[in-house]
C-alpha cells in the first residue's frame, strides 16, 4: 500500500535532503514522520494500515519514492564492504597463526621441556578462555568425573611427560598452581616474554623503549620538580644544579623515555617559595595553639655574615607541646647585607619576622642571644640570659691565653698545620699511629675550625694527649725539619697539655650537654657551673680518662691559670650575675625534678631559692597570696626584701630556716597549709627523680598538677644557649659556597626555611 496524503509531503528542505542517497552523509534515512518529529511543527507523513508489521518510527528503504536507484548501489557497496572485512579478519586470523607457530617453534628449541600443542587452522576456540594457561592443557575425556578434566602438556625437568590431569571448577587457579610449582622455569619465561612487551632494549640506539607508561601530565611534573627542589634544600645542593649537571639531567631523560629532562632553577625557586608559604602557615598554626593554652614561645637569635656580599638574622622559636616533646622552629632567617647592623634595624627585623607568623615580641616569654652589644640592646626588652656556650668561653679563655699554657697550644696548632699541609708526614704519622694502636683506625689531628670557639682547642689538645706516643715516635724520625723542630713539644709542653686537657674538661661536657635542643638544658647550667668551679678548686686535680689516679704537684703556670679561670666563672656566674637572670635560672632548675636539693652558689643556697620559686609560682597562678601564701613568702615580707638580690646578697638566720622547713613538712600549726594542698608544695614533698630520668617524660605523668605542669613547660623550653642558630649558620655557610656565590640573600633565607620547616606531609591538601 502507498501512503495517503493528508499534509503536503515534505517541505523543500527534505526534498533537497532527499535528493542524496541513503549511505552518502547527508543522506536520507529516516521516512519524514520521525525526521520532522524533532524539528517541531513540521509536515509528515502518516502510515496507512497496510504497514502494520514493520515499526511503527521506521519504513523500508523501498518506499522512499524516486529512491531506487541509489538503493540499488547502497545494497552494492554493503555487499563489496561486508566483502572486504570479511577478508581482512581471515587475513588477521592466518597472521596470528603463523606467529603463534613461530613461536612455539623457538620456544620448543629454547626449552625442550614445552610440549603445547598449536591449534590447526579452522579450530573452534572457546573465546572465554583467555587465561595463559590454557595453551598448556588439554580436554580429556574421563566418564568417572562428573567436572570437566585437563590433562597438563608441559614437560618435567627430568625430561618426562608431566600429563597431570586436574579438574576444571570453572576458574584457573588451580592450573596456575601447578604451573607455579611443577614448572616454575617455564612461568618464569612466560613473565618474561610478557615483560618485554611492555619494556624493550633498542639495541642500534641503546635507549629505553616504554610501550605503555604512565602520563607526564603538568600535574607529574609539578610533583617531581617539587621533590627535587625539596631535596636541594635539605642536601644543601646549589639551587641551579639541575641546570649545570648535564649527568643529572642524562638520568632524568633515561628514567623518563625522554619526556622529563630536569626543571629550571626558576621552576626550583618557585617550589621553595610554595614549601615556604605551606611551612608558614602551619607554623603559624603551631604557634597559635601554645598561646591558646597559656604559653609562650622562648626565642633564640643571632647575626651571621659571609664576607661583605650575604648577611642573615637567625630567629629560633621555642616550646613544649602537649605531647612533652620541645620543638625547635626557626622563624625565619631574614636578609641582613642592605642594612645597618644596629639594635634598632635588628629589633625592626624581629618584630617584622614574628608579625608575619602573627607572633610580637610582647608574646616571648625569654630570649637567648650571644653578648654582642647590638644584640644586647635589640631585645633589652625580654627578659632571659645570654648564651650559656659564650659565657663559659670567655672564663675558659682567661685560661688558654694564660702564659705557659698559651704557648704550648700555639706548638700543638703548628704541628697540626704541618701534617695537613704534607701530606706525607700525614701517611708516616699516621703509620706509625697504627703500629701503636692495633686494631684501632689512625685518627688525623683534627683542625682547630673557629678560634672563636674554645672546645676546638680542647679536642685538639686531648688528640695530643692521647696520642703522645704516637708524637714522640715521629720525632725520632726526622721527617718534620726546621718547620717542625719550631713546634716540637719538650717534658714541659706534655705535662701541660695533660693537667690543661684535665682543667677543662668539666667545661668542656658543659658545653656539649647545654647545646642541645631535644631535651631541656636551662636546668643544667647552675649544677653543672658549680660542679666546676668546686672541680677547679680542689688541690688536686684528678685524671678524667684515669679516675683512679690524679696529678702529684700541678706545675706553676697551671696553677696561676686555673685561679684565673676560677676567679672570672665566679665573677660571671655568681657574684654578677644579674637578678632577672638569677631568677629565671633558679625557677627552672626547681622545676627539674632531679635538682629539687639543689644548694644554690649563693647565701642562703636553697632556702633562698625556695623564696624566688615561691614567687613565681604565685605570680604564675596570677594570685596574690591569700589563703595559699606560704610562711616562706610571709617570712621574707616580714623583712621587707625590697629586691630579688636581697634574697642572694643578704644572710638567712637559723630562724628563717627552721620556718621553711615547717611549711614544707608540716601540717599543723599557726602557719599550716591551706585546706587544698598546694602543687608547688607537694612537689617538692617528693623525692628527687634519678639523675638519668627523663624530665619531659616525668612531667608528662604529672597530670594531678596542671598548673604546676603547665608553668614547667613555659621554664623548660627555654635553650640555656643559642647553638640552634649557630648550626643555622653552619648550614647557611655550606649552602652559600663557591658554588652557589650568586645566590640572592632572599633566596638562601627562604632555601633554609623551607629545609628546617617544610616536609612533603604537609603538602597534602594544599591547593596551589
Amino acid at each position: 500500500m502507498a501512503a495517503r496524503k493528508k499534509k503536503p509531503l515534505v517541505t523543500p528542505q527534505a526534498l533537497k535532503k532527499a535528493s542524496k542517497p541513503h549511505g552518502i552523509p547527508g543522506g536520507l534515512q529516516r521516512t519524514p514522520l520521525h525526521a520532522f518529529d524533532k524539528a517541531g511543527n513540521q509536515d509528515m507523513y502518516e502510515i496507512e494500515d497496510g504497514f502494520g508489521a514493520e515499526s511503527d518510527t521506521w519504513e523500508p528503504i523501498e518506499h522512499l519514492a524516486g529512491a531506487e536507484e541509489y538503493v540499488a548501489r547502497f545494497r552494492e557497496e554493503r555487499e563489496s564492504s561486508q566483502a572486504r572485512a570479511e577478508a581482512e579478519t581471515a587475513e588477521k586470523r592466518a597472521r596470528k597463526r603463523a606467529e603463534a607457530q613461530k613461536q612455539h617453534e623457538q620456544s620448543s628449541e629454547s626449552d625442550a621441556s614445552v610440549a603445547v600443542p598449536i591449534q590447526p587452522a579452522g579450530t573452534i576456540v572457546d573465546k572465554h578462555k583467555k587465561s595463559w594457561v590454557w595453551k598448556c592443557f588439554e580436554h580429556v575425556e574421563d566418564p568417572a568425573e562428573k567436572k570437566p578434566q585437563y590433562k597438563c602438556l608441559l614437560m618435567l625437568d627430568n625430561g618426562s611427560k608431566c600429563d597431570a590431569q586436574l579438574t576444571w571448577c570453572g576458574g584457573t587457579t588451580n592450573m596456575a598452581n601447578h604451573l607455579r610449582s611443577k614448572h616454575a622455569k617455564y612461568v618464569v619465561e612466560q613473565e618474561m616474554k610478557r615483560q618485554s612487551k611492555t619494556l624493550q632494549i633498542d639495541g642500534v640506539k641503546n635507549t629505553l623503549v616504554m610501550d605503555v607508561l604512565p602520563k607526564f601530565t603538568t600535574e607529574r611534573r609539578h610533583v617531581i620538580c617539587r621533590k627535587i627542589a625539596y631535596w636541594l634544600v635539605r642536601r644543601n645542593r646549589p639551587l641551579t644544579m639541575v641546570e649545570r649537571d648535564s649527568e643529572l639531567r642524562e638520568v632524568f631523560l633515561e628514567i623518563s623515555s625522554g619526556r622529563f629532562n630536569g626543571c629550571s632553577h626558576h621552576e626550583i625557586q618557585k617550589h621553595i617559595l610554595q614549601m615556604v608559604a605551606v611551612a608558614t602557615e602551619n607554623l603559624k598554626h603551631r604557634i597559635a595553639e601554645v598561646i591558646g593554652e597559656g604559653l609562650h614561645p622562648a626565642l633564640a637569635a643571632d647575626l651571621w655574615s659571609q664576607g661583605t656580599d650575604c648577611a642573615l638574622l637567625g630567629v629560633y622559636l621555642y616550646w613544649i607541646d602537649k605531647d612533652f616533646v620541645l620543638q625547635e622552629v626557626l622563624a625565619g632567617a631574614v636578609p641582613f647585607n642592605n642594612a645597618r647592623h644596629t639594635a634598632e634595624n635588628i629589633r625592626a627585623e624581629a618584630q617584622k619576622l614574628l608579625h608575619s607568623l602573627n607572633v610580637s615580641l610582647d608574646d616571648v616569654f625569654a630570649r637567648v642571644c650571644d653578648r654582642g652589644s647590638n644584640m644586647k640592646k635589640a631585645l633589652s626588652s625580654l627578659e632571659g640570659l645570654f648564651c650559656s656556650a659564650h659565657t663559659l668561653e670567655r672564663s675558659v679563655l682567661k685560661f688558654t691565653d694564660a702564659p705557659g699554657v698559651k704557648e704550648t697550644i700555639a706548638k700543638t696548632k703548628g704541628i697540626t698545620r704541618f701534617f695537613h699541609h704534607s701530606p706525607l708526614a700525614m701517611s708516616e704519622m699516621l703509620k706509625i699511629q697504627g703500629t701503636n694502636n692495633p686494631g684501632k683506625e689512625a685518627q688525623k689531628p683534627p683542625s682547630t675550625g673557629n678560634a672563636t670557639r674554645w672546645h676546638f682547642t680542647h679536642d685538639a689538645t686531648d688528640w695530643y694527649r692521647q696520642h703522645q706516643q704516637t708524637i714522640q715516635m715521629f720525632d725520632i724520625t726526622q721527617w718534620g725539619g726546621e718547620g717542625y723542630r719550631e713546634y716540637k713539644l719538650d717534658y714541659s709542653d706534655w705535662q701541660t697539655i695533660h693537667q690543661a686537657v684535665a682543667v677543662l674538661d668539666p667545661s668542656a661536657k658543659m658545653t656539649n650537654m647545654t647545646e642541645g635542643t631535644t631535651y631541656p638544658t636551662l636546668p643544667l647550667v647552675l649544677p653543672m657551673i658549680t660542679r666546676g668551679i668546686q672541680h677547679a678548686e680542689k688541690p688536686t686535680l684528678n685524671k678524667p680518662w684515669d679516675k683512679m689516679s690524679s696529678f702529684g704537684v700541678l706545675t706553676q703556670h697551671i696553677q696561676v691559670a686555673r685561679r684565673g679561670f676560677i676567679e672570672d666563672l665566679r665573677s660571671r656566674w655568681i657574684d654578677n650575675l644579674p637578678c632577672e637572670v638569677r631568677s629565671l635560672l633558679i625557677t627552672s632548675t626547681f622545676l627539674d625534678p632531679r635538682f629539687k636539693s639543689f644548694e644554690f652558689p649563693w647565701h642562703g643556697g636553697r632556702t633562698a631559692g625556695l623564696r624566688v620559686l615561691r614567687e613565681k609560682w604565685c605570680a604564675w597562678k596570677g594570685t596574690e597570696g591569700g589563703n595559699s601564701t606560704s610562711v616562706v613568702q610571709k617570712t621574707a615580707e616580714a623583712k621587707n626584701y625590697d629586691c630579688l638580690s636581697a634574697f642572694f646578697d643578704e644572710s638567712i638566720d637559723d630562724e628563717d630556716n627552721a620556718i621553711v622547713e615547717a611549711t614544707l613538712n608540716d601540717t599543723d600549726g599557726d602557719h599550716g597549709r591551706s585546706q587544698i594542698q598546694d602543687e608547688l608544695e607537694m612537689y617538692l614533698l617528693t623525692k628527687d627523680a634519678p639523675k638519668q630520668t627523663e624530665i619531659l617524660g616525668w612531667w608528662k605523668e604529672k597530670t594531678m598538677w596542671p598548673k604546676l605542669q603547665l608553668m614547667a613547660r613555659q621554664y623548660l623550653a627555654v635553650p640555656a644557649t643559642s647553638a640552634g642558630v649557630e648550626r643555622l649558620f653552619s648550614k647557611a655557610t655550606l649552602v652559600y659556597d663557591d658554588l652557589a656565590q650568586a645566590m640572592k640573600e632572599e633566596t638562601l633565607g627562604y632555601a633554609l626555611f623551607a629545609s628546617y620547616n617544610y616536609s612533603p606531609a604537609l603538602y597534602e591538601g594544599f591547593v596551589e
